[in-house]
């Protein structure tokens, strides 16, 4: 009678809830499962709403439209300001090494002497020749040359320092002919910081008006594999103060031509560039397993769904939604056909760090799912308890 009771509470159960599904309002009770909006729709900054359909040319962008709108102006700035000249210029602090063979050889007791620490701010340069000096810029930009003195070098190029330098020892009478060359060491002056996930992390000279975000980025050994696609660019210091700039740095990579300015703007000294770590992504709804996906290289709403185990019977695929929060709090949402990805009709939407992918319930499944489920329940207690 106890087990007659049982099988009957199970029943009862299972029956209650089809009826429920046969409404659209049960979940099975299966655990992380979100609601899914049908309307696909977010709230943006100031109650206002974006929405993008399957079609949207721009499925999947992590550029909201105030980074989109900074990014435009700082290229334009950037782009006209004229006082910015090419070559890297010297400035405080970087270290350059002088080579003057013929001075050396007739100046060996002055330089001798100087060797001892007379000169300010110079480094001898290990393992180098006798003739071939390292010298600090000093804080008022110049540098301390045997029988010439204190030489202003900021400002200039190597390859100007090199020019003056020659024409101040012909008309000291030391030399008539000299060979003058100028190599930096090391740059301190005039350089931006790129760090994250790259191969390189460090500080990089701006040595042209036209180099680029993604020109320092591949100064630094380009991203890491473990790299996502988020890169926080923050100009320099006083130049559209706020909020890191949010990039994608696939955009960043393959920006080529007319136009690939606002999405890849020339950098100025002072400059941060960090890229992210890829993270992880959700998945809800009606999935195998919900729960996070580390992000790879090229996830895409596919991949993820097939990380967590693939939709169950009762999944709309049809109707997959993808939220992302952007720079400044705007938030977007795609709908993703999976249907028509696996056809060819339709591309497939890459993934990135805090993305929400959930998977809506299509009603047409519900009744036939909650009989599965309920008929695959009571072949479970039928075989747990002994009838007999």
């Amino acid at each position: 009678m106890r087990i007659a009771s049982r099988l009957w509470a199970g029943a009862h159960t299972g029956v209650l809830c089809a009826l429920v599904l046969i409404a659209g309002g049960c979940s099975v009770h299966r655990q992380g499962v979100a609601p899914a909006s049908s309307t696909g729709m977010a709230a943006a900054p100031g109650g206002a709403v974006a929405v993008d359909g399957p079609g949207t040319a721009e499925a999947g962008s992590l550029l909201s439209a105030a980074d989109r709108a900074r990014l435009a102006a700082l290229c334009a700035g950037r782009s006209a300001d004229t006082s910015v000249a090419d070559g890297y210029r010297l400035g405080p602090d970087d270290l350059i090494e002088v080579r003057i063979p013929d001075l050396l050889e007739a100046q060996a007791p002055v330089q001798a002497g100087a060797s001892a620490g007379a000169t300010l701010g110079r480094a001898t340069v290990a393992g180098a020749p006798a003739f071939q000096q390292g010298l600090r810029i000093d804080a008022h930009g110049d540098v301390t040359i045997a029988s010439l003195g204190a030489v202003p070098a900021a400002g200039k190029t190597p390859s100007e320092l090199e020019r003056d330098l020659a024409r101040r020892l012909v008309r000291a009478g030391i030399l008539d002919a000299p060979q003058v060359s100028v190599l930096v060491v090391e740059y301190r002056s005039r350089v931006a910081s790129v760090v994250g996930s790259v191969e390189r992390p460090g500080v990089y000279p701006i040595t042209s008006r036209t180099t680029s975000v993604a020109d320092l980025i591949g100064l630094a050994g380009g991203p890491t594999r473990e790299a996502g696609r988020v890169v926080q660019f923050t100009p320099e210091l006083g130049e559209q103060a706020g909020a890191p700039i949010r990039m994608d740095l696939d955009l960043l990579l393959h920006a080529q031509g007319p136009g690939s300015c606002d999405l890849d703007p020339p950098a100025r000294p002072g400059d941060v560039i960090t890229v992210s770590p890829a993270g992880t992504v959700q998945v809800a709804g009606w999935v195998d397993k919900p729960g996070s996906v580390p992000v790879t290289r090229g996830l895409t709403v596919s991949g993820a769904i097939a990380a967590v185990g693939g939709n169950v019977f009762a999944a709309d695929g049809r109707q997959v939604t993808v939220k992302r929060t952007l720079g400044g709090g705007e938030e977007r949402t795609w709908v993703v056909d999976l249907d028509a990805i696996a056809e060819g009709r339709a591309k497939d939407v890459p993934l990135t760090d805090g993305d929400l992918v959930t998977v809506p319930s299509d009603t047409t499944k519900l009744v036939p799912y909650g009989v599965w489920s309920f008929a695959k329940e009571m072949i479970h207690v039928g075989g747990s308890i002994p009838l007999f």
